[in-house]
This record gives C-alpha cells, sequence and structure tokens, in this order.
C-alpha cells in the first residue's frame, strides 16, 4: 500500500524563495552604505570643526606670543618680521603657524598728488596744475607736513597676520587670522604745526614758535586678538 502523495506546490509554503532572499539582501546591503556614509560624514564634520576650533585658539594664542616676542627681539622696527613654527609645546606638533608683522609703508607725497591730479583729470578734464579750491589748497599744505605724518603714523600701527595649517589625511587646511597692532603713543612725535605747549604757559598764543596747545592723550580700545580688523592698542 502507497502513502498518498502531496500536491505540487506543497513544499516551502510560507517561506521565501531564493530570489526573494537575494533582493532582500541586496535592498538591505544599499540602505547599510547608506547609512554608514551618513556617519561618516557625521564623523569628519565632527572631527574638522573640533580641529578649527583648536586652531582659531592657537591662532589666537601665537598672536600675543608674537608681539611678545617683538618686544624681546627690540620692539617694532621698520620692515617686516616673520615667525614660523609648530605647536609642538602646545601638543599639537602637526600644526604649523606662519606669522607676518607687515610694516605698513605709506606712499610719498609725489604718488599722493601725482594720484590726485590723475583722478581730477579724469573728472573734468583739466589738468591738475591750478589748484582753485580749498580742498586743493589744503591738500598742496599737506606736503608740508607729510614726511613727519607718514613716519609716525608707520611707527604705530602694524598688521599681523597668522597663517594656521594641518594635514588631515589627504585634505590641507588652512586659517589665516589677522589684527591690528596699534601704539598711539608713538604719534606724540608729530610736533603741532605751531609749536608745542608748555606747562605753565595757558593762554599764550603768539611768542617764539606760536606755542599753541597739544591735543590729549588717548588710548586706542583692545579688540579681540584673531577678529578680523581687531585694535591692540599698548
Amino acid at each position: 500500500m502507497t502513502a498518498p502523495r502531496r500536491p505540487a506546490g506543497a513544499y516551502g509554503q510560507g517561506g521565501f524563495t531564493l530570489l526573494e532572499v537575494m533582493i532582500a539582501v541586496a535592498i538591505l546591503g544599499i540602505s547599510m552604505t547608506s547609512l554608514l556614509t551618513s556617519q561618516m560624514a557625521s564623523i569628519r564634520a565632527t572631527r574638522y570643526a573640533q580641529a578649527i576650533t583648536s586652531v582659531a585658539f592657537l591662532a589666537e594664542y601665537q598672536l600675543v606670543e608674537v608681539e611678545w616676542l617683538m618686544e624681546k627681539d627690540g620692539g617694532w622696527v621698520r620692515e617686516d618680521r616673520i615667525y614660523e613654527g609648530n605647536f609642538s609645546e602646545q601638543g599639537w606638533p602637526d600644526i604649523k603657524y606662519n606669522c607676518l608683522v607687515d610694516f605698513i609703508e605709506l606712499p610719498d607725497y609725489s604718488k599722493l598728488r601725482a594720484a590726485k591730479d590723475a583722478a581730477a583729470q579724469d573728472t573734468d578734464g583739466r589738468s591738475g596744475v591750478y589748484y582753485k579750491s580749498a580742498g586743493d589748497q589744503a591738500f598742496t599744505a599737506l606736503g608740508l607736513v607729510w614726511p613727519m605724518v607718514k613716519k609716525s603714523i608707520e611707527n604705530s600701527i602694524r598688521k599681523v597676520v597668522c597663517t594656521v595649517n594641518w594635514q588631515e589625511g589627504k585634505n590641507k587646511h588652512e586659517v589665516q587670522v589677522s589684527t591690528f597692532w596699534t601704539d598711539p603713543e608713538r604719534l606724540s612725535t608729530v610736533p603741532g604745526l605751531g609749536g608745542e605747549a608748555v606747562p605753565g604757559e595757558e593762554g599764550e598764543g603768539g611768542g617764539e614758535g606760536g606755542k599753541g596747545g597739544s591735543a590729549p592723550s588717548t588710548t586706542t580700545p583692545s579688540g579681540p586678538a584673531g577678529e578680523i580688523g581687531g585694535m591692540r592698542g599698548k
């Protein structure tokens, strides 16, 4: 007596075919790859944010350090100075810096005069030889004191630019922080047009040298180091 035969298709009912399993694995693989890529991008962004924050603090620190080194090396000089190195002492040997203390040289009066004449000629088509307006006369008078003013301003201001760079894998990163140093006391080297006032001689306007009053000294407020256009008063 033979056993009854199962109807066709009875095997595997309620299960998955090999094709269905392969499709499910492919969908899972694509989903996991997309999720992994997103997570890796998030990790890289977090690491970059941490690095850029640390670099910003290091750059601001180096601005203060360079100012101290300048004083140690003899103070401000009438030329550019460059300081290079890394932050190995702070535990970041792979981060390097290059700081430029820029001596800002103002143009000579002859160049200013030539630029003004060219601008005036382009504006009204006339030559800049004849100066009739009050502005032209004032600009001409500026030539008498410009050498002293030029030297005093150049001695009282410096622009400092610190460039910090590092490499993460194959990617190179760079951050640049700049500020201005000012020393208002150096502006006192500009003599008064009518002579300097002498203590105890209030109200004297004539006499030898035409003694006049001198403007009170002011202190430039210090801005945060590293801020673009910040001013640091000495």
